[in-house]
């Protein structure tokens, strides 16, 4: 199976040609890259499983949108650049443009500490800065939860809260060293309600999505849940091959860390705002892409901005959980943008995509 990189290849290509060329010819360019992109996909992901949904934009246009495979198995319904997919981990970005909101308005600072608005030791001389990228030296709640939490019940923010509130749970100094941790992102939707005395679920869509353009995504938790536009629902399969559901996980209580649900058109609309810089003031814009923490992965320098994994030239994000694999990529050095929505387990296993998952 060819490689993410020959797309790539191929696709710029494509694209720096186009911007030189008629639009006759630009159109027949665009029009052999879906072919080989389908191609490439129709034979990856047979069209009565589970699947995922492709976007590729250059400059503002939209290059590729395109759905393979089914959304839901016992309706047979297909995934289109409508479906709304649970993007996982990918869904951190929305959470730091929900504090970066309340930054812009005046309501905060990245520098305030969190026990200004939790006051627990966990939380002491800890910033929201540091929870955003990964550097707060905080035990990860949610981990310790993957092992010992009760299954008959739906985990919330709340008990994320508690957990830190019972004792100290600092493992390592504050800012000084990167640990990823979802936990920490589960807190900060409680910070969000707290300054904004909303529903986080309620402030996101008006103070984010809205602004974005996206009109029909949401922030989903199974504690409250709510109904879902042209929904996908996500699977594994098990010892036999059969593909099962997996939406009903009690950890899918939890916002931040995850939870968002997206299609690839209201993400086109999203990734236009971003490099339109339309959302908020343009000084929180700089901030977003804007490293302020550094780690190191297979002897290479990464450094981590307001929800994004950072180099050069790039900005990007994986997530994995349950039945759900997904990438966004935003360059940062040309105006191609890449995203990939699975509502299945096994996207980084295949070819196209050889990623590690965080």
């Amino acid at each position: 199976m060819k490689r993410l990189l020959i797309i790539l290849t191929i696709l710029l290509t494509a694209c720096q040609s186009n911007t030189s060329n008629s639009t006759d010819n630009s159109s027949k360019k665009g029009k052999a890259l879906r072919q080989q992109i389908d191609s490439i996909y129709k034979k990856a992901f047979k069209p009565n499983e589970p699947g995922v949904a492709v976007l590729i934009s250059y400059d503002n246009r939209k290059v590729v949108a395109q759905g393979y495979g089914l959304r839901n198995i016992k309706t047979q319904q297909p995934i289109t650049p409508n479906t709304n997919m649970e993007i996982a981990s990918a869904s951190k970005q929305f959470t730091a443009l929900a504090i970066l909101s309340l930054v812009d308005d005046g309501k905060l600072s990245l520098s305030d500490t969190v026990s200004q608005f939790l006051a627990y030791e966990s939380f002491k001389n800890v910033t929201i800065e540091q929870l955003i990228n990964h550097t707060s030296g905080l035990a990860d709640a949610e981990a310790y939860f993957y092992e010992n939490w009760d299954a008959s019940k739906v985990a919330t923010n709340q008990d994320v809260i508690n957990w830190y509130a019972k004792k100290d749970r600092k493992v390592d100094e504050p800012g000084k060293n990167f640990h990823y941790n979802d936990g920490t992102y589960e807190v900060l939707p409680v910070i969000v309600e707290k300054v904004s005395g909303k529903d986080y679920a309620a402030y996101l869509k008006e103070n984010v999505f809205k602004l974005a353009g996206m009109n029909s995504s949401v922030a989903y938790n199974l504690n409250d849940p709510v109904n879902i536009k042209e929904r996908a629902h996500y699977y594994q399969t098990d010892s036999l091959g059969n593909w099962i559901q997996q939406d009903g996980h009690p950890l899918t209580g939890l916002f931040g860390a995850g939870g968002i649900y997206t299609s690839l058109n209201d993400y086109f609309n999203y990734d236009k705002a971003l490099r339109e810089r339309a959302m908020f003031s343009d000084s929180i814009h700089q901030l977003i892409f804007k490293p302020s923490s550094t780690y190191r992965e297979n002897d290479q320098k990464k450094q981590y901005a307001m929800g994004w994994h950072i180099n050069d030239s790039l900005a990007e994000h994986y997530g994995g959980w349950y039945g759900v694999n997904s990438l966004t990529r935003h360059y940062l050095d040309r105006p191609l943008t890449l995203a990939f929505f699975a509502n299945r387990n096994d996207l980084f296993e295949k070819d196209l995509i050889h990623l590690p998952i965080l």
